[in-house]
Order: C-alpha cells, then structure tokens, then sequence
C-alpha cells in the first residue's frame, strides 16, 4: 500500500510536466503556422510579434537577416501561398523550443506563379512567458 501510494505521488509531477510541454508544443506548432501565414497577407505587426528583437535569420543565399530586414522586405515579395508539408516541434528544455519543417510555397515572380520547396530551423527561446522566435535557418530544396 505505501509503494502505490509513493509510486502514486513519484508520477504526478511527471503528468504536471507532460501537460506543460504538450501545451508549450501546440502553442509553437500554432506560432510557426501564424509566421507562415503573415507572409501571403504582408502582416507585419504578427511578424513583429513572434520575432525577438535579437532575432536573426540566414536565407536560402546565405544572408544574414534581422527583424528590421525581414519586416522591411515583406512589401517586396509576392508570396501567393505556403503549405507546411512536414513538421516537427520539439523542446530542448523547459525554455527552448526548435521547429524543424518542410514546406511548399507559391510565390510570384515576373508575374508569374512559381512553385518551390524548402525547408527551415527556428529556434524559439520563451522569454518573459512569451515564445519568441530568435533565430533561423532557411534552405531552399527547389524551384519550377
């Protein structure tokens, strides 16, 4: 009876925990879907709200971006659509969290439709119980 009962009480901060990172996991599984999602609108303030001010991202060309650059440049590109094809999300510890996933995107380019596939890593570290985005790596797979 006492090993039920302490086996009983050893488990429930396990379950606490689970439950705590099931929820930090569906909550960046929806900020990566929203960040995708500002790209098609050109919604700025959602960007402004996922990226870190620290944040950093290197481009399919090997750019370094900041949020200041990438905000500033969401006017220039004309992205029709984007589907996340794979996703994985994961947290390293209690405070950071990583994305790894595949997508496939439509952008427009001279006018015309062009389809292409990528894949990206976004580190995500929470900060005052807020996730923020603080860097990420993009690689283009390939373009029509």
């Amino acid at each position: 009876m006492v090993r039920l009962l302490l086996s009983i009480l050893l488990a429930l901060p396990i379950q606490h925990t689970f439950s705590q990172t099931r929820t930090d996991v569906e909550e960046l599984t929806s900020i990566n879907q929203d960040w995708l999602n500002s790209y098609p609108k050109k919604d700025a303030a959602t960007l402004n709200r996922i990226f870190a001010d620290d944040f950093v991202l290197i481009s399919p060309k090997g750019t370094k971006m900041s949020k200041h650059d990438i905000i500033a440049n969401l006017d220039k590109q004309e992205t029709v659509a984007v589907k996340i094809d794979n996703v994985d999300v994961k947290l390293l510890t209690p405070d950071v969290g990583l994305i790894t996933a595949y997508t496939t995107f439509i952008m427009k380019i001279d006018g015309k439709d062009v389809k292409g596939k990528n894949c990206y890593q976004d580190v995500y570290v929470k900060r005052e119980g807020k996730w923020r985005a603080v860097a990420a790596h993009v690689t283009l797979l390939e373009m029509e």
